[in-house]
């Protein structure tokens, strides 16, 4: 498995589901997305990534990935992750 390919593939389905923000996330917590992406080199690679709460519920969400490519790799997949902050509430005066 090309490791820089991997996470790079990686980073861009993170980018996508962190750009959707807190409030559509919110509504895919427990969600686990499985898919496939080809790469540049002709490998085929298998991601999964899942929204959830980090340490408590209605608080900061944490979406975590992992890609492999059905190799040994699978075993001990390449993995990140990113938080989303909920949106800052106004203070009343």
């Amino acid at each position: 498995m090309d490791r820089v390919e991997a996470t790079a593939i990686l980073r861009q389905h993170l980018d996508r589901l962190e750009a959707l923000g807190y409030e559509e996330l919110c509504a895919r917590i427990g969600d686990l997305e499985v898919l496939a992406a080809q790469g540049k080199i002709g490998v085929e690679y298998q991601l999964e990534l899942t929204v959830l709460w980090d340490q408590k519920p209605n608080a900061v969400i944490r979406i975590l990935g992992s890609i492999d490519d059905g190799g040994l790799r699978a075993f001990f997949p390449l993995s990140d992750s990113r938080l989303v902050m909920p949106k800052a509430r106004p203070s009343s005066a």
